[in-house]
Parts: structure tokens; C-alpha cells; sequence
């Protein structure tokens, strides 16, 4: 579901007023459109590090979805957390299917799990016509040339085939790269989108 745009109360004098956005998909500088917009969430400064509700009536919800298509995705994760901590009960986070997918990362990418032969690892029973792992990294050293599946098989390219082939989000390996990049030269929140999913 696509949310374009926000939900506002009435403009007459009522008890509380309610922001709602979803499905930013790491979007962030829809996100930051979004929040110029809104009369209940706002930036505390220039650099956009860090969100506020803008008065003691408002609320906000977020409806789901927070990663994967734009390059914005742990950036506005920080943003969302981040303002549910400072302000717990005013803050709803909702989990979207993007955000539940995610889960299996942290046993996908276990050492344990990440022990386990390449070869042993099948393709997604719901999509025939995904590579099964081994597949992908012997596409993987083919494309380095003299490189084994062997050789090519570490943890970063399993998190690339589980993104391209068994998550939905083919493009948020190389977003994730760019994003983390970026953070680790600006150290800030704001910008450098790089185009990518649908807003919220």
C-alpha cells in the first residue's frame, strides 16, 4: 500500500492532531518533503539529524515499510527511532512486511549460518526462477574471472543474493553500500537520496 500522502485532522480546534506517513522504502528525501509539510513533525535543526513533534497535541504515526529502494533507509531508521525515544507515547512505529523480512538477517547471517556449504542453501521455493546460491556465486567468480564459487563466497555476497533473490528488493545491497558510505564521509542524517523507491 502507497501512501502518498499524510492524514491531517480538521483544521477546527480539536483534542489531538495525528501525522501518518508509510511505505517510505529508504526514501529519504520524499521523507524530508514530507516532513516540511507536516504540522506535527519537524527537523530540531538545519542539519536534519534529528526530528521533533512540533507541539504538545501532536502525534505520529509511522504506518510501516521504513528500508530498501533509496539510499536512505538506516538514516531514517535513526530519524524514526529516534524520535519514538523522545517521545514514547506519543510515537507509534508500525512494522511493515519490509521491515518483518529483515528479521531473518539476524540468523541468515549468523556465523553459524553462514558455515553452512553454499551448495546446501536451495533456491526460494516461491520463485523457480531464482538462482539457488551456489548459482549465484559461480555467476559471481565468472564474472571476476579464475575466482571459485568457493572464493566468492562470504558473507557479503550471501546478503547480496538473499536482497536480489529471496527479499524482493534487488537494488538495496548496492543503496545499503552507498548509504553507509555516505554516512561514514558526512556523519549526518540529510541528502544524497540517489533516486530509488516510492515514498511513503
Amino acid at each position: 500500500m502507497r501512501v502518498r500522502t499524510p492524514f491531517r485532522c480538521s483544521p477546527h480546534p480539536c483534542e489531538y492532531e495525528i501525522a501518518f506517513v508509510s511505505d517510505v522504502e529508504g526514501d529519504l528525501d520524499y521523507f524530508n518533503r514530507w516532513v516540511a509539510g507536516s504540522r506535527c513533525v519537524a527537523y530540531t535543526g538545519s542539519d536534519e539529524a534529528a526530528l521533533t513533534l512540533t507541539h504538545a497535541r501532536a502525534y505520529f504515526v509511522y504506518g510501516g515499510d521504513v528500508p530498501d529502494h533509496g539510499r536512505g533507509s538506516e538514516r531514517l531508521l535513526r530519524l524514526l527511532v529516534g524520535l519514538k525515544r523522545a517521545f514514547p507515547r506519543r510515537v507509534a512505529l508500525l512494522v511493515g512486511n519490509r521491515d518483518l523480512n529483515k528479521l531473518r538477517l539476524t540468523s541468515e547471517c549468523a556465523p553459524s549460518d553462514l558455515a553452512r556449504p553454499h551448495w546446501s542453501i536451495p533456491a526460494p521455493h516461491w520463485d523457480p526462477s531464482a538462482p539457488t546460491l551456489s548459482q549465484h556465486l559461480e555467476q559471481v567468480a565468472a564474472a571476476r574471472g579464475g575466482a571459485t564459487a568457493e572464493s566468492c563466497d562470504c558473507a557479503a555476497e550471501r546478503l547480496r543474493w538473499m536482497y536480489e533473490n529471496t527479499l524482493g528488493c534487488p537494488a538495496t545491497f548496492e543503496a545499503r553500500r552507498a548509504e553507509l558510505a555516505a554516512l561514514r564521509s558526512v556523519g549526518s542524517a540529510t541528502g544524497d537520496n540517489g533516486g530509488g523507491g516510492g515514498g511513503g
